[in-house]
């Protein structure tokens, strides 16, 4: 312990970073110490929060549902929050958070579970941001007279900010949850948490096609036929990369397969097999690398045909 304190140490010098390491920081365990983070474990004395702890202890990830509001508001050099001026009944356009419910944490938590953390490997877990916030809603709401509510922009089920994720679903609502409801959700976790690893695309799928038709509109209509899923995200490799990754979380193979919107490997849209194929390097590449099986996260709870 006392080698990795050293260690950790050399590193935060070397980085100029002075607020690296705090020697009182997270006790989840005695046998373990955090030192990126000023929240402690347990929050309570919930039944769940034996669960939270073994989660830290498995992931190095905090799944916090008490935290400083200034961590879920600010993004890089900009403070996000909204604030309501009831005096005046208005609003300031900006972010606004309602908490999770601490009777309905653990509900969350089983709910996160089963579906989003069951289907990565416990090592792959690693990866996730230092902090998950635990919420009941999440909105964006517009400048102007009324309340937030009132003045509603956007709602969100997960976002992603600079060492965080933020997740939804934090109260009684989650009994009253449709599949439909949990197929969205589901989508949104997987998606949020895949772009926020950022992996990098393979050579093999770069090579696979001409990244140039982008530089002239008129080719917009042929980007099936040269392998490409969208005209809007899908202008360099990794963005195409992310684009296919984001494609087969969203869309369950029988949808892939279907004669319709997003039926991107039926005959009518991959007439050249190209889509095929980058489909397949995605496929393989999450499955022979990390031992998860991609598909099967859209292709569980679908909704297509229903």
């Amino acid at each position: 312990m006392e080698k990795m304190k050293y260690s950790l140490l050399i590193l935060c010098l070397a980085w100029g970073l002075s607020g690296c390491y705090h020697e009182d920081s997270l006790h989840a365990s005695p046998e373990k110490e955090n030192v990126y983070s000023e929240y402690d474990l347990p929050q309570g004395d919930h039944d769940y929060d034996k669960i939270i702890v073994e989660m830290f202890e498995k992931y190095n990830t905090l799944f916090l549902y008490k935290y400083n509001p200034v961590d879920v508001y600010y993004d890089k050099d900009k403070y996000l929050n909204g604030t309501y001026f009831p005096e005046q009944d208005s609003t300031a356009s900006g972010l606004f958070y309602v908490p999770s419910d601490e009777a309905w944490v653990g509900k969350q938590v089983e709910l996160l579970q089963e579906l989003w953390l069951k289907y990565y490997p416990d090592a792959f877990l690693k990866r996730l941001p230092l902090k998950v916030f635990l919420a009941d809603s999440l909105y964006s709401a517009k400048s102007g007279l009324g309340t937030p509510v009132e003045l509603l922009n956007t709602t969100y089920l997960v976002r992603r900010g600079i060492d965080y994720i933020m997740v939804t679903y934090g109260s009684s609502r989650i009994e009253k949850m449709t599949q439909a409801e949990k197929y969205e959700f589901k989508r949104s976790l997987h998606r949020v948490f895949l772009d926020h690893l950022d992996l990098p695309v393979t050579s093999e799928f770069a090579e696979v096609s001409n990244y140039t038709i982008f530089s002239n509109t008129n080719n917009k209509k042929y980007i099936h036929f040269y392998g490409f899923l969208n005209w809007e995200n899908s202008t360099t490799p990794q963005d195409d990369w992310f684009s296919y990754i984001d494609a087969i979380v969203d869309h369950p193979y029988d949808e892939l397969i279907s004669d319709g919107e997003y039926g991107y490997l039926h005959p009518s849209k991959d007439t050249q097999k190209r889509i095929l194929q980058k489909y397949n390097m995605v496929i393989d590449y999450f499955k022979n690398n990390y031992q998860i099986d991609l598909q099967k996260i859209s292709n569980d709870l679908s909704t297509f045909g229903e």
